[in-house]
């Protein structure tokens, strides 16, 4: 009897002899006779019953048991014990099988998939967290002011660098309007009509993106302004960002490098200027050994010898003069006035013919009609002497030639092709007959250090410089070049028509007058370190009448005036001397109190505006000059120092008075 039987079994007697229990009770007998023979025997027969429908039982059960284990576990039983079964029942049962795995398998991918997206969503949020916190630092610690503007003219975001420049937070200006932050702007400079300007046409176009030149705000440092579209990835612009930008530092290195690059260009004429120098020399040594050596009773041919000596003195101060001109130093912002740019190039014209071979031959053209820019002279000079001294190297070792023109014309603007406006410039040209520029430099003429030449001959910075220079000024270079037959350069400069006020300096006086003495009573105080130019200087003085006390050096001359008790009227004060240089004496006389007049001279260019900031409220030099200067010169300036009014009657010619030593009608060095 196996465990299934007795399963059944047990069921069938229990519910076999319940029944004829309760069927006793029923009829009201007791149940006392259960427990005695009859309850055994009837016991026994539910027992027998049972067993006989158990084992009838069996064999259906068992099939239907089997057929079900083998339905659940999906494997086809023996064919006897799935009789009960439709023949279609397993291929169905299969083909639901395949169903529920492929259903399984694809829950199974999604939920893989879904996991990995979830990881990747999660990865890409902790990105974009740390990208836009990467972004909020770089927009907070940015040194340009930003201000981002959607496509409605709405502030989206904006910067601290901006809130400094504007000197407010843009919320307070503007809350989120743009216009009125641009309005701010606009404000901060003191030309607003062209800021103005600037801002309209950008706006103007979806698609403008400019940039302004360095400009000087009210504060007096520089900045420009840039402005570009946003776009979407499909070309869509959303936006716009305006970008305040501070270029102080950079012009300050950039006004280095130009200066760097300027002794480069003065260093290439040095060597002509020296040679032209030793000639001038040579030509005063030699006449004033011819005078010595003239007897006396020829004094017309000492004049002669004097004369001689004095002319080449004047020609070596004009060409220092003219060499210290170009190499002063610019200071923070460059200086633009109204300028006649056919006056520089004739400057320019003096310091060449200096540094070429005396077999090249140098060409100007000029027309009859002003040329006039809104410029830094200084640094115009410089474009031009960059070009010219290039086209000098570039030239053949005999017949060379360099053409420097000046035009008034009227161009588009490059990049604007048919459609620009016609405006007023001014070209100039150098032009020469040199070995021209070959296909594959012509790309990288401008680049930075770029060179040909050898180490001895340039640094590459002279056409970077100089395009660097015409671009600041609002201009353009324009070049052609070919091989074997030479290269001109074209420079165009946007034009002043009509100037009400030009930075033209008139012709240099070096006229003959010099001023009758003014007499004995007046006292003059020479401060210079040099023996030989205060013994000079004493005796132009002494025959210009004055009483001479000298000193050699700024302590010394502090000690005369402050100290000494002598009747000083006026000071005759060199700048660069041991001790106490000329600025720390004089700025000690201005700090005590101390107004006497003082006439400052010096070998190189001196800037007046630091002598004002040195006067500390007080009277600034009555004149500055320039060694080696004139004895009409200095006359002039000493009459102003002492307020003595020069007389136009008792003026007389140098060359006709006898009475003069011979050392002072030359110029002092």
């Amino acid at each position: 009897m196996n465990s299934l039987r007795l399963r059944i079994l047990f069921p069938l007697w229990l519910f076999g002899f319940l029944p004829a229990m309760g069927a006793t009770r029923m009829m009201g007998h007791s149940l006392d006779w259960f427990f005695g023979i009859t309850g055994v025997l009837l016991g026994g027969g539910v027992f027998l019953g049972a067993y006989l429908v158990s084992g009838w039982l069996l064999k259906p059960t068992t099939a239907v048991m089997k057929g079900t284990t083998a339905v659940l576990r999906g494997v086809p039983p023996d064919s006897t014990s799935a009789e009960w079964l439709p023949s279609d029942f397993w291929k169905l049962r299969c083909d639901i099988n395949m169903i529920f795995a492929k259903q399984r398998q694809a829950l199974n991918a999604a939920e893989q998939h879904a996991c990995q997206t979830a990881q990747r969503l999660l990865t890409a949020e902790r990105l974009l967290r740390e990208a836009f916190t990467a972004l909020q630092g770089l927009f907070a610690a940015s040194d340009e002011g930003v201000l981002v503007v959607d496509a409605q003219g709405s502030i989206i975001a904006s910067n601290a660098k901006l809130d400094d420049f504007i000197g407010k937070a843009v919320e307070e200006v503007a809350g989120r309007d743009a216009t009125r932050i641009l309005s701010a702007l606009v404000e901060r400079f003191p030309e607003k009509a062209m800021v103005t300007a600037w801002i309209e046409k950008t706006s103007a176009s979806l698609d403008a993106q400019d940039e302004t030149p360095p400009m000087v705000a009210n504060d007096n440092r520089v900045f420009s302004l840039r402005s570009n579209p946003m776009r979407t990835e499909a070309g869509e612009v959303i936006g716009r960002i305006w970008i305040v930008k501070d270029r102080s530092e950079i012009r300050v290195l950039e006004n280095q490098l130009r200066e760097s690059q300027k002794m480069g260009t003065i260093g290439q004429l040095a060597g002509g200027i020296a040679h032209d120098f030793n000639n001038l020399l040579t030509a005063i040594r030699g006449n004033l050994t011819l005078a010595e050596l003239t007897p006396a009773s020829n004094p017309a041919g000492v004049r002669d010898k004097l004369q001689n000596a004095n002319h080449a003195t004047t020609r070596a101060a004009e060409l220092v003069k003219s060499l210290l001109g170009y190499s002063r130093r610019s200071t923070g912002a460059s200086i633009r006035k109204t300028t006649n740019l056919k006056r520089l190039l004739a400057d320019v014209q003096n310091l060449l013919k200096h540094s070429v071979d005396p077999r090249v031959t140098i060409q100007m053209r000029a027309g009859m009609d002003a040329s006039y820019v809104n410029a830094d002279g200084t640094q115009i000079e410089q474009v031009m002497l960059n070009l010219c001294l290039n086209a000098r190297d570039a030239l053949p070792a005999d017949k060379g030639v360099v053409e420097i023109a000046v035009e008034n014309v009227t161009h588009r603007l490059p990049g604007t092709a048919d459609s620009g406006e016609i405006t007023d410039f001014v070209m100039l040209v150098v032009r020469d007959n040199g070995h021209g520029i070959s296909e594959e430099h012509r790309q990288r003429i401008f680049e930075p250090f770029f060179t040909t030449k050898t180490s001895s001959k340039g640094t590459g910075l002279g056409l970077s410089t100089a395009q660097d220079i015409v671009r600041d000024h609002g201009g353009w270079v324009e070049f052609d070049s070919e091989v074997g037959r030479g290269s001109e350069f074209r420079v165009f400069l946007p034009r002043v028509m009509n100037p009400d006020k030009v930075d033209d300096e008139g012709p240099v006086d070096i006229g003959p007058t010099v001023s009758a003495p003014v007499g004995a009573q007046t006292t003059i105080l020479l401060v210079d370190d040099e023996a030989p130019v205060r013994s000079i200087a004493t005796n132009m003085l002494g025959f210009l009448g004055y009483r001479v006390l000298e000193a050699g050096d700024g302590q010394a001359a502090l000690d005369m005036i402050l100290r000494s008790g002598e009747k000083i009227d006026a000071v005759l004060l060199d700048i660069y001397m041991p001790k106490l240089s000329g600025r720390d004496t004089f700025k000690e006389l201005r700090s005590v109190g101390n107004d006497i007049p003082v006439v400052v001279c010096s070998g190189f260019v001196i800037d007046p505006d630091e002598f004002m900031i040195l006067s500390q409220g007080h009277p600034p030099p009555v004149d500055i000059m320039l060694k080696p200067y004139s004895l009409d010169g200095l006359s002039k300036a000493l009459g102003k120092a002492v307020q003595k009014p020069e007389s136009h009657e008792n003026a007389f010619d140098i060359s006709t008075s006898r009475t003069i030593q011979p050392a002072a009608a030359a110029l002092v060095s």
